[in-house]
């Protein structure tokens, strides 16, 4: 009813002209009242984009470029997905930021670098031998016929003077006469020609000695008659038959090989090892072996001999160990399983407590002793075992860095680990190339790139060098990713002003290829200490991002080329890594050849430099010089040699001390400035400590000028307090000599 009351009067309304019009009035109507306020509207968009920043990007552990809005399941392998967020800006080219849930989910684990000996434990295997030195063999003293052998098979065990053999020969049936003569006209000589009878049997004594027969068998013969058909040969050792060169009924000649003898109260082990395994042995280095007739037994001996040619073809080198082979339970010909354990310092030496500061045979390594001295066996002078490369282990300093051998992903000659940055809150990973040193049992070795205490990625290296792939960074497989988009069009001025001492050290570098190795090789590590020196505190994110990584191959190829032989290579190595960082960073690599010094200019204008920046010190703070400052500049000035150089020196700081006012004196700066500038280059560069070329472009009525500071920063003494920042360090006269 009252739905009918309301609807007539609008009924009636329709009869009327604007009837026609209500239809599409209250379309609009509608329209107007279903769209939400404007400012609700705002609202609800920045709602939904926080939404969506808020909800991460899922990913898989296994094939990081999968992303996906939702968690699921992979399409690749069906494992969950993991969420991914970007935790925050990061600076380095090779900096990655995840969140704490995935580091968790990707199983991301950290270990320190250490500082502690390489334990390593080589594994050997070889086969014990006769040990030659005690091998004699017997041979043939006069020709005849071997009529009988007791000894008639090899591996016979014998012992000293035993009968091995009896041998006819008309020579010994000789000599036999001359003995049984002599000894009977020595027993029935007259007093006063019994001296010369016995020095005539002596003499027949001593030719049957020659032949080799004992004592008792020339007792036995000059108490006989006549001589014997037969001489039976004894055993000059004891031992075993090892070699039987003869058979029973030969005829022989003199000097012919009979028998082989050799004890077994010593035996050898003869090993090969491994190519890569020879940095870890030494000489008299302790081996411990078993062989499988004992398995329960340990024997061990000291190492006697590294064979100083290597196999080609097996790459392997021949490894001998001396062992006391008590009660004969060693035999030749057994198999031997073998290993040496071996702490290696930084260095490579040996850290033995054993050792350290004893004395060695350099022929018999069980010849130890506590004092210099000889050789028991063989007379020779012991040698310092420090100079077999032992050192006591109470040496912490000489420990080398290690890091977990699966913390290192490798790819031909390059080697990178990732680190965990402990300052940010959140788990920030970086990559970093390394120099690598031997493998130690489950560690690196690691000669460059780390520090101790840095925590290296022990577990999930690989995956963290997957998603630096996917960003076009720097990574494991590409290592110039993303450069070209990072690379300057020019160096930074602070790197471009530092970067001449570096090419000058390179120049140096360049002029030692010809000179002794030590040479070569400090100048190495004094470009090296040039480029870790260089000054970035000015340096954008962006650019000092750059810097750290071709810094830290430049670092990297220096540390490899300290050990590498061909001094061309690494030379032409290292242009070829120059050239790389000019093209990525803008700086020169045009090496500087620098004059020698010349040391009668050094101290001089080491005075000269010092009364100048105190003049020049005095201008940037709007200060006149003091004549005592410019007094001390000329004094020191004048102790230069005769040159054109000193001329120039003189005639600028003459201009300079006629002036009284601050402005006069800023003005004939310049002039002075540069002659010094001259000097500096030509007789004394890298001489002067630290010393730096600064450029102001507005001084001298905007044509610039350059100023010496010592140190890269700008005190500009052309306008003092006006515009004392002014300017720019624009190269590198002096660093700190090497």
């Amino acid at each position: 009813m009252k739905l009918n009351k309301f609807i007539r009067p609008v009924l009636a309304l329709v009869t009327k002209p604007t009837a026609i019009l209500l239809p599409i009035m209250l379309f609009f109507a509608g329209w107007w009242f279903a769209l939400p306020p404007a400012d609700h509207q705002h609202d609800h968009a920045a709602q939904a984009d926080h939404s969506a920043a808020a909800d991460p990007l899922w990913t898989c552990s296994m094939h990081p470029q999968i992303r996906q809005p939702n968690a699921g399941l992979c399409p690749i392998c069906n494992m969950d997905l993991i969420p991914l967020t970007d935790s925050g800006q990061t600076s380095g080219l090779r900096e990655l930021g995840i969140s704490a849930e995935a580091a968790a989910l990707l199983d991301i684990r950290v270990s320190p670098v250490v500082q502690a000996p390489a334990d390593v434990s080589v594994k050997m295997f070889g086969k014990i031998d006769f040990d030659e030195r005690s091998i004699v063999t017997t041979t043939a003293r006069v020709a005849g016929r071997l009529d009988r052998l007791f000894a008639d098979f090899t591996g016979t065990t014998v012992s000293r003077g035993d009968a091995i053999a009896e041998i006819y020969s008309p020579e010994l049936v000789v000599a036999q006469h001359t003995l049984i003569r002599a000894f009977h006209d020595w027993k029935n000589a007259r007093a006063n020609d019994r001296a010369h009878r016995l020095s005539m049997l002596e003499s027949a004594r001593e030719k049957m000695r020659l032949l080799n027969l004992s004592e008792a068998q020339i007792k036995q013969i000059e108490n006989q008659d006549e001589p014997t058909d037969h001489i039976t040969l004894l055993a000059p050792q004891s031992g075993i038959i090892v070699d039987l060169m003869v058979k029973e009924g030969q005829y022989v000649k003199t000097g012919d090989p009979i028998f082989g003898i050799a004890q077994l109260d010593s035996v050898w082990l003869k090993m090969e090892a491994f190519e890569s395994d020879l940095q870890w042995l030494r000489y008299a280095q302790n081996v411990t072996f078993t062989v499988d007739a004992l398995p329960n037994k340990s024997f061990h001996g000291p190492i006697a001999f590294i064979d100083p040619q290597l196999d080609s073809q097996r790459r392997t080198v021949k490894v001998r160990v001396n062992v006391k082979n008590e009660n004969f339970q060693l035999k030749p010909g057994m198999f031997a399983t073998a290993s040496v354990q071996t702490n290696v310092a930084a260095d490579g030496r040996v850290l033995d407590a054993d050792l350290a500061g004893k004395w060695i045979s350099p022929m018999h390594p069980e010849i130890v002793k506590d004092e210099p001295g000889s050789c028991d066996i063989c007379g020779m002078p012991l040698v310092r075992a420090e100079d077999y490369g032992f050192i006591a282990p109470d040496q912490p300093a000489e420990n080398p860095l290690l890091i977990p051998a699966s913390a290192v992903l490798r790819t031909g000659q390059r080697a990178v680990v990732y680190l965990r940055i402990a300052d940010k809150p959140e788990p920030t990973f970086v990559g970093r190339e390394i120099v690598l040193g031997p493998r130690a049992g489950d560690f690196f070795i690691v000669n460059h790139g780390l520090d101790l205490g840095e925590l290296v990625v022990t577990h999930g290296a690989f995956k963290l060098d997957s998603e630096l792939q996917i960003q076009a960074k720097p990574s494991m497989m590409n290592p110039n990713a993303g450069l070209d988009e990072q690379s300057a069009n020019q160096a930074p001025s602070q790197l471009a002003s530092q970067w001449s001492a570096v090419m000058r050290q390179y120049g140096k570098l360049i002029s030692s290829a010809d000179r002794d190795e030590g040479t070569f090789s400090s100048q190495l590590a004094a470009m090296a200490d040039t480029i870790n020196q260089l000054q970035t505190d000015q340096l954008t994110t962006d650019e000092l991002a750059l810097w750290e990584e071709f810094s830290m191959r430049l670092g990297n190829l220096l540390a490899e080329l300290q050990k590498q032989p061909s001094r061309s290579s690494s030379i032409a190595q290292l242009r070829r890594q120059l050239e790389e960082t000019r093209r990525f960073t803008g700086l020169s690599a045009t090496a500087i050849m620098p004059a020698a010094a010349d040391a009668s200019w050094i101290l001089p204008l080491q005075k000269s430099v010092s009364s100048y920046l105190t003049i020049s010190q005095s201008l940037s703070q709007d200060q006149s010089p003091t004549s005592e400052n410019t007094a001390a500049l000329s004094q020191a000035v004048d102790q230069l040699p005769a040159s054109p150089e000193k001329s120039a020196i003189l005639a600028a700081l003459g201009d300079f001390s006629q002036q009284s006012e601050l402005a006069g004196q800023r003005a004939t700066f310049k002039p002075l400035s540069e002659s010094l500038v001259a000097s500096i280059r030509k007789f004394a560069i890298d001489q002067l400590g630290e010393l730096y070329l600064v450029h102001c472009p507005m001084a001298d009525d905007n044509r610039g000028a350059n100023w010496l500071s010592a140190q890269p920063i700008v005190e500009n003494p052309y306008f003092g307090s006006g515009m004392f920042a002014c300017g720019s360090v624009t190269d590198t006269l002096s660093t700190p000599a090497k």
